[in-house]
């Protein structure tokens, strides 16, 4: 994930999930069926360092423009 954030110059931090914790806890783990096997709804959440939510977008699942856009997510960032 470092590597992956320093390459596209982000400076902020990135929470990666492979468990789908965070997933259950914000009601989008293992929502939506794909090609026969579970999956999380497509979902982005913007958390400021006070851990106050600024931004949610859940998607329900296809297509995939359902998906928050990058430009969408660094909008919620103060310049």
């Amino acid at each position: 994930m470092a590597d992956w954030q320093k390459k596209r110059g982000i400076s902020f931090l990135i929470l990666a999930d492979p468990t789908a914790w965070v997933c259950a806890r914000y009601g989008v783990a293992k929502q939506l069926v794909v090609h026969e096997e579970w999956v999380n709804l497509p979902a982005a959440f913007v958390i400021d360092k006070e851990g106050i939510l600024r931004y949610a977008h859940v998607g329900r699942g296809w297509p995939p423009s359902e998906r928050a856009t990058p430009e969408e997510l660094l909008q919620q960032f103060p310049h």
